[in-house]
């Protein structure tokens, strides 16, 4: 082989060597690569983040004993974490509400064992006549921007006065109302969530509506509705936290419907509404209350 063969043959090379580097300049890390997450499996997993919350509700109905100890209750709830112009707005409509951070009140905790004990007991409770406000407790498994409803109490044969304050010279009558709390909660990935609570109101007979999406045309029977979005509670909270929500000490306005109940013997009772964010998997603390013992309650 010639001189001027292997000569070329090495200009070749050079060439080559250097069309290569140049196309790996773009990837060739320039610093630190970050952390990898390794699965089970072995594979490289991204960085866990939760994409649902768990919300658990429980209604709770007061004896008349028990209403009377409503002040030393709200004097352990965190109501300044709420706007004051809704605390004002709540408060003209009857309404409180408030959070509980880490650890439930020990007086709201009795209560609540009591309430699962009679659940658990009581026929008539477990049938939902006992009252008209069931104190189920309800697990919700939430996604952002995905809406669950809470229902609280429902009158499907009746027709009721309705007053929301900011309008109650034009209060009106409703035929078949129904009182629930639309839920809505926003994982961040890091134990909390934000969660909004809004109270509506749903009446009058079904009607048919066509609603359209991507070239569907469908029936949807729904009924009229009030939302009042100016009593919307809304709080960013971690895990194991309380929402709390009640009456105030006189019944006026939207909270003589909402925490309010008539029980099968007629007697009007108080209701509060406990709201607990859980772990994504769910954990019903709730559910898994045991009775306390007479001596400890």
């Amino acid at each position: 082989m010639s001189f001027q063969r292997l000569t070329s043959l090495n200009l070749l090379f050079l060439c080559a060597c250097s069309a290569l580097l140049a196309g790996c300049a773009s990837w060739l890390p320039s610093g630190e690569e970050p952390p990898k997450v390794k699965s089970k499996s072995g594979f490289v997993a991204a960085l866990p983040k939760s994409e649902t919350a768990g919300v658990e509700t429980i209604l709770i109905r007061l004896n008349s004993m028990q209403a009377t100890q409503l002040p030393e209750l709200w004097s352990q709830i965190d109501e300044q974490s709420l706007k004051p112009e809704l605390r004002i707005a709540m408060d003209k409509n009857g309404i409180r509400a408030g959070k509980a951070s880490g650890k439930i009140p020990a007086i709201l905790d009795a209560w609540l064992r009591l309430t699962v004990k009679r659940l658990g007991e009581d026929p008539m409770e477990q049938a939902g006549f006992a009252a008209d406000v069931s104190s189920y407790s309800q697990l919700w498994r939430c996604r952002a921007n995905v809406r669950k409803e809470l229902s609280v109490r429902n009158f499907p044969d009746t027709s009721l006065f309705v007053c929301y304050w900011d309008a109650c010279p034009e209060g009106k009558p409703y035929a078949a109302p129904q009182f629930l709390f639309s839920i809505h909660a926003t994982p961040h990935g890091d134990a909390t969530a934000t969660l909004r609570l809004t109270p509506e109101m749903q009446h009058g007979e079904l009607l048919k509506k066509a609603t359209g999406r991507e070239s569907v045309v469908r029936l949807d029977s729904r009924r009229e509705s009030v939302v009042w979005d100016q009593l919307a509670v809304e709080l960013r909270i971690q895990q194991g936290d309380y929402l709390v929500l009640g009456p105030t000490s006189e019944s006026r306005a939207l909270g003589e419907h909402f925490f309010h109940t008539k029980t099968r013997n007629g007697e009007i009772q108080p209701v509060l509404l406990l709201v607990r964010l859980s772990d994504a998997d769910g954990d019903q603390a709730f559910a898994r209350r045991r009775p306390l013992e007479a001596s400890q309650r």
